[in-house]
């Protein structure tokens, strides 16, 4: 089954969720009860109830029929009618989820300023990633401006870390030693990723490449803006 992708408010599936303790696993629930933040917790039981609407969706049974892990720093296991792989990211009030049967790692970022921009984007990325994804953008010669280099961090932080959930491994520090290398792809039918941008968010997917191409024409993300298409490589050694 080709990966499928949904995307939703926190606030709005949070409230249209039954209790937590109905639902979810109890790796959830403990996790869940664990957050001490409530917007932090809505998050994640926003995402966790998405997730299981999209896996009945396009999967089959119904979202109490699938069941989902809760590890620290681990994606979810899912276990349910049929075999499935999913992601699940949020931002702010944004949560977006992944779902398929092939590996797939999705990130939500919102361009939103931070902090020593230019020293963090130069700790993720080599002269060239940056020279690459500059061009890809057609941000070029304007990619030392401020909005034009968040634009351009965001796209390559977002990339990085949907191919790091996809493949595994430990996120800043992986991130640091440069573990995954960015490339423009043509078209769809040359890509492992693909970005979309809307409402000030950046949405990366990392998967093979038919299931991206797949995706070029999904009615789910026609108010999108793109998509972008990459090549992702990831350095074995840094695993």
């Amino acid at each position: 089954m080709p990966v499928q992708i949904r995307h939703g408010s926190v606030t709005a599936l949070a409230a249209q969720a039954p209790s937590p303790s109905m639902w979810m696993s109890g790796s959830e629930c403990a996790r869940a009860s664990a957050i001490r933040a409530e917007p932090r917790r809505a998050q994640f039981i926003a995402g966790r109830w998405l997730a299981r609407r999209l896996l009945a969706e396009t999967l089959g049974g119904s979202w109490r029929d699938w069941t989902l892990t809760a590890e620290d720093d681990a994606p979810p296991r899912v276990s349910g009618p049929a075999p499935a792989t999913l992601s699940i990211s949020h931002s702010g009030d944004v949560v977006a989820c992944a779902a398929g049967t092939v590996p797939v790692g999705i990130d939500v970022e919102a361009r939103a300023p931070r902090r020593d921009l230019g020293a963090l984007y130069d700790a993720i990325t080599t002269d060239e990633e940056r020279r690459v994804v500059a061009a890809h953008l057609d941000a070029g010669a304007d990619s030392m401006l401020p909005d034009a280099m968040l634009q351009c961090f965001t796209h390559a932080w977002a990339l990085k870390e949907a191919c790091i959930k996809r493949e595994g491994g430990g996120l800043f520090h992986t991130m640091l030693g440069h573990a995954v290398r960015i490339d423009a792809a043509a078209d769809a039918a040359r890509a492992n990723a693909c970005t979309w941008q809307w409402e000030g968010h950046v949405l990366a997917l990392s998967a093979e490449t038919a299931s991206i191409a797949a995706l070029t024409h999904s009615p789910t993300l026609s108010a999108f803006a793109g998509p972008r298409y990459w090549k992702l490589t990831r350095h074995l050694a840094s695993r």
